[in-house]
């Protein structure tokens, strides 16, 4: 199957084999790219304007903006924001919009149903998939929800028993590591080398909500 413009950056983050959410690769991704996108040439446009107006963003987003020290555009951003808060009393008492939220979100709508077009059609992408050995527990939720949707009766059951295999062998894994972790601060294993189960804790909190 020819690569075309929207299977590139699926088949870029699931030939990454590092143990690590392949989805959650290409939520970062979407993030990073929106979060430049909004503070660039794109702030200029109405249509977007309009909807950063509209949404303004949450306190994770708006705090990953600061970062990106570019307050003017930042600064006109939230001028505009705030004044349609004041325009506005349903969207001044509305606090749980975000415009980043709201881009990122559609993008990886549509990246599930890639994904699950791509697991359907092309075995290559198949043995990609196959190769990963870890997928966060809110990505699995969401193309689990979109092959029942999407797929047919046939091919749903088997797309779902690989993510339910791809669980519970991550579950069993971080279990025992964390195990392993937890028993280091007995006195009788003292000086154990930890390996990467020093990163326990870490993994666990990333396979429950994601590494954004």
């Amino acid at each position: 199957m020819k690569e075309t413009i929207y299977s590139i950056p699926i088949n870029e983050s699931f030939e990454i084999t590092d143990g690590q959410c392949p989805v959650c690769r290409l939520h970062r991704r979407l993030t990073e790219d929106t979060l430049e996108y909004v503070l660039g040439a794109a702030m200029m446009e109405p249509d977007v304007r309009q909807r950063t107006n509209a949404l303004g963003f949450c306190p994770e987003h708006l705090a990953a903006l600061m970062q990106k020290q570019k307050r003017l555009p930042l600064a006109l951003l939230l001028e505009t924001h705030f004044k349609a808060l004041t325009e506005s009393e349903k969207r001044l008492f509305d606090a749980s919009t975000c415009y980043v939220c709201d881009r990122v979100g559609g993008f990886l709508k549509a990246y599930y149903g890639n994904i699950l077009y791509l697991w359907r059609g092309e075995e290559s992408f198949r043995r990609k998939w196959n190769a990963q050995t870890f997928l966060c527990r809110p990505h699995t939720a969401a193309l689990a929800a979109a092959a029942r949707d999407e797929l047919s009766k046939k091919e749903a059951p088997a797309f779902l028993a690989s993510l339910r295999e791809k669980s519970i062998a991550s579950l069993s894994r971080m279990t025992e590591s964390l195990e392993i972790f937890i028993r280091s601060f007995d006195h009788r294993f003292a000086g154990e080398d930890l390996g990467e189960h020093k990163q326990a804790v870490q993994n666990a909190a990333a396979f429950l909500c994601g590494a954004k």
